[in-house]
């Protein structure tokens, strides 16, 4: 009774899903019960491979600047009906700073604190998982920034690119065309950034200084 709406959201919802791809579900409830959790865990415990994202209408009416995009557009209405929170261009221009600050942010970290050489002596079996779990964080940051640039195409009044094949076909600066191939040919890919995610960081990164510099050169700030 207190479902309002569910969202299917993600690569699977886009028909462009990857070997990395899960599920990913926005559950919109009219409020939260003791109970509702368990209700929750009880839909999915059997269901691998979902990711499910939970908010009450009353969150969605307090919900921050950053994310509103997801609302409104790249998902497919399950059941219900919901109020977005709305979302203007100032909404957009928060949120891809709030993306150039997070995934720069995780790139450098690595870079800086995550070189070669931490894994020097290391058990081999622990170094591999060491190698598979960094990778998969920047493959996740590189994610964020296909995201940064949809934001950005609707900043610049153009429609929404619901796929990364159409984001693909209004891009020509070679770094986001290699973090789109990167996502789309992870399966491919994913065994050279494990033995070295260095590359990977470092398109983020070039990535996220260059949206900090458009946005810079826009708002003159």
């Amino acid at each position: 009774d207190d479902l309002a709406a569910l969202l299917w959201h993600g690569s699977w919802a886009r028909g462009e899903q990857t070997a990395e791809s899960d599920h990913d579900m926005i559950v919109i409830l009219k409020g939260i019960g003791d109970d509702t959790w368990e209700c929750l865990q009880g839909v999915f415990e059997e269901r691998p491979g979902w990711s499910v994202y939970v908010k009450t209408e009353e969150e969605l009416r307090q919900y921050p600047a950053t994310g509103r995009i997801q609302f409104h557009h790249g998902f497919v209405r399950l059941f219900g009906q919901f109020e977005a929170p709305p979302l203007t261009r100032d909404d957009l221009v928060e949120d891809m700073r709030r993306q150039a600050v997070d995934i720069a942010h995780e790139a450098r970290y690595r870079l800086i604190h995550d070189g070669p050489n931490t894994l020097v002596g290391m058990d081999p079996a622990l170094a591999g998982a060491r190698k598979a779990r960094l990778a998969r964080i920047l493959y996740y940051q590189a994610k964020l920034a296909v995201l940064a640039m949809k934001a950005r195409e609707l900043h610049r009044g153009a429609a929404y690119p619901a796929t990364r094949a159409e984001l693909r076909s209004r891009l020509s600066d070679p770094t986001e065309l290699a973090l789109i191939d990167a996502i789309d040919g992870w399966a491919k890919v994913r065994p050279a950034y494990e033995e070295d995610f260095r590359p990977l960081a470092r398109l983020i990164d070039a990535f996220a200084r260059r949206l900090v510099h458009e946005l810079d050169a826009e708002t003159g700030e």
